[in-house]
């Protein structure tokens, strides 16, 4: 690994045989790091492969969530279709429970 004293011994050679100018210029085109840090164009067309690959996959996922969406909006408008069938019954069942309580509470009149 390259240490900060020596990337600065090689830019006092670089000055004495160069000049400072092209010194300076040469050392700003070395990469701050190692040359193992820098990606090459290999490994950016690998990464462009593995997001193609992760976009192919997130497509897959929209098109199952929107079938799962689907099945859900049907599921669910059975469920309402069922509901409104039942609403008549409980409407007259609560209409029925309603006159056996006023009657009850009438006969209970009565007899107090």
């Amino acid at each position: 690994m390259v240490s900060d004293e020596d990337r600065r011994n090689l830019y006092d050679a670089l000055e004495r045989q160069l000049g400072q100018s092209p010194a300076g210029t040469l050392m700003e085109l070395l990469p701050p790091v190692g040359w193992a840090d820098v990606a090459r164009q290999s490994d950016l067309v690998a990464v462009r492969g593995e997001m193609a690959l992760l976009r192919g996959e997130m497509g897959e996922l929209r098109g199952e969530m929107g079938e799962l969406r689907g099945e859900l909006k049907g599921e669910m408008a059975g469920i309402r279709a069922e509901i409104k069938a039942q609403l008549p019954r409980l409407y007259v069942a609560n209409v029925g429970m309603a006159f056996a309580t006023a009657g009850l509470v009438l006969a209970a009149a009565k007899f107090a």
